[in-house]
């Protein structure tokens, strides 16, 4: 690759990195504004590999003091560089991944409370200048990851200072622990005086701004008690495009490379898109987007697809990445839920052997609802494995969204949990 193209961020999650290193960032920017006009407190959902990480990593850079003198390098040539909000460069911004979060179940609330507590150490570290040495003292002497944040948030109103609370991956270990020990241990974190139900009860009310993602809304609807924390944006039609690659996102990314001589110039970009689209294609998350915008690739396949043709001048042989194949395993134990029971046999039936099912989308649904037939179809839509095809009445037709999805999951569920129980 000529020095001055840029580099095929495969794997990359990291905003400034992706800029810094030339990499090509497709620009999510121009949803900043929209956003700002949205509740004080989001909530938005996407399947793995969709870019949640690169895209919360950016609102980061954005929004966060510390960072304001880099604001041109980073943003310059993108569409908020030539159109910034107010609140660009004005937030101590807390940046939390529970990602990072794991361990045996024994072990669990430790080492969350301990990642709480390096993380907002760092937070007073970071914006130290702030704030007085006894009080960054005293946030380092607390031994808690509760008690830290409320001395934060008490001293931070006090000097009107303004916060904004990111989260990457809010459900990652609950689902881990839903999926490895069941309702009843993640019942245990989730309700009453769980330690994660505690800390985000201190959340609320704690920051200016909250923008949380993750891939369902399951622990979302069991620690707030519905959405009296967040607001759910995840299905509204201004938003639809603002994770993952649209049609044109796609076109303009392959016709760069090919610009700058990395893919042969008779290469028809045409075919190319036309042999991606029935493997990575195919996402709608809003019904209001149904005619009016294209539909939404995966953008980790989409970048595992180019690195190929760069190197070998054709699409690879083998169209589904093989590194998606963990998170498939990961969310065929959550789906199962020790067992398939009868109803929900019958509709993963219905949708093998149809392609789509008529239902209800629900917005949000607790844990204990996962396994009820009328739900199913919507656990299944935000993990990626339906999407949004057409309407019906007041009701949507949900269909599997394309050869990668039908291949990888419908695999596991037609062969494995479709036998007959012993």
């Amino acid at each position: 690759m000529k020095q001055n193209t840029k580099r095929i961020p495969y794997g990359r999650n990291d905003f400034v990195q992706i800029i810094e290193q030339n990499n090509y960032y497709v620009d999510k920017t121009m949803y900043l504004p929209a956003l700002e006009d949205e509740a004080v407190n989001l909530f938005f959902i996407r399947p793995r590999r969709f870019g949640k990480s690169v895209f919360i990593s950016m609102l980061q850079a954005y929004y966060d003091c510390s960072m304001k003198d880099k604001f041109k390098d980073l943003f310059g040539n993108l569409w908020i560089g030539k159109n910034p909000t107010p609140l660009q460069g004005k937030y101590l911004v807390l940046y939390l991944d529970f990602s990072q979060v794991g361990g045996r179940i024994d072990q669990l609330e430790d080492k969350f409370n301990r990642y709480c507590k390096v993380k907002l150490d760092s937070f007073v570290d970071v914006y130290r200048q702030y704030y007085s040495e006894d009080f960054v003292k005293k946030v380092f002497e607390a031994e808690d990851a509760v008690d830290k944040l409320i001395l934060i948030n008490d001293e931070s109103k006090k000097l009107n200072l303004r916060t904004y609370l990111i989260i990457d991956e809010y459900d990652n270990f609950t689902n881990t622990v839903l999926n490895e020990q069941g309702e009843g241990v993640y019942r245990a974190i989730t309700h009453a005086e769980g330690f994660y139900r505690d800390i985000f009860k201190k959340f609320k009310g704690s920051f200016e701004r909250i923008f949380m993602t993750g891939v369902s809304p399951v622990t979302l609807d069991d620690v707030t008690s519905g959405f009296n924390i967040g607001w759910h944006i995840s299905t509204k039609k201004q938003f639809n495009q603002m994770l993952g690659f649209s049609t044109e996102d796609v076109y303009q990314m392959f016709n760069y490379y090919k610009e700058k001589g990395e893919i042969a110039a008779n290469a028809n970009i045409d075919d190319i898109v036309n042999e991606m689209k029935p493997w990575y294609d195919n996402y709608c998350f809003s019904k209001s987007a149904l005619t009016s915008q294209s539909k939404i690739f995966n953008c980790d396949m989409v970048f595992y697809y180019l690195r190929n043709y760069l190197s070998s001048g054709k699409g690879p042989e083998e169209m589904i990445d093989p590194n998606t194949k963990t998170d498939y395993n990961k969310m065929k134990k959550l789906i199962q839920l020790d067992k398939l029971d009868g109803d929900r046999k019958g509709v993963i039936r219905t949708i093998a052997e149809k392609g789509e099912i008529v239902t209800t989308l629900y917005d949000t649904f607790p844990a204990r609802m996962i396994t009820d037939p009328q739900v199913f179809p919507s656990l299944l839509f935000y993990y990626g494995m339906l999407t949004i095809k057409a309407t019906r009445g007041a009701k949507l037709i949900l269909g599997i969204p394309n050869n990668n999805v039908r291949k990888q999951y419908y695999e596991y569920l037609s062969t494995d949990m479709l036998q007959p129980q012993e």
